[in-house]
């Protein structure tokens, strides 16, 4: 649970810098792309086949396997799985790549604001010259 609050947290304070102009362009860009993110989640969706464990189905003899969503990440430095329902697997997998976008966008705008600040320890520096 303190894993998505973090992330929540992290969400938060992005999305309110984009009130801020302390940024170069690109960070803006990026800023306005966090905004529009959708509902994610920081997961790995894996389906895979299984056999339920019903003696009197199929797959408990030689018929087809079932195959199986599961969601998977690391909380607490322990990997936890959660099965996903057949009906929900493809909002879910929109969820995991929105997680991936997240990540890729934080990633973004943190190399823009290192960015942003060089270019102004640069600016500072050229002013008492």
């Amino acid at each position: 649970m303190h894993f998505f609050i973090d992330i929540i947290w992290k969400v938060y304070i992005l999305i309110n810098m984009t009130r801020h102009l302390t940024t170069n362009e690109r960070g803006k860009t990026a800023l306005e792309r966090l905004r529009k993110i959708k509902p994610f989640v920081q997961a790995s969706l894996n389906v895979t086949k299984k056999r339920c464990g019903n003696p009197r189905c199929r797959c408990a003899q030689e018929g087809p396997i079932h195959e199986v969503s599961l969601l998977t990440w690391k909380e607490q430095n322990r990997t936890r799985t959660l099965y996903v329902p057949i009906e929900l697997r493809q909002e879910v997998d929109r969820w995991v790549q929105e997680g991936k976008l997240l990540k890729r966008l934080v990633a973004e705008v943190s190399q823009a604001q290192r960015e942003f600040l060089t270019s102004k320890k640069k600016l500072r520096k050229s002013n008492k010259d």
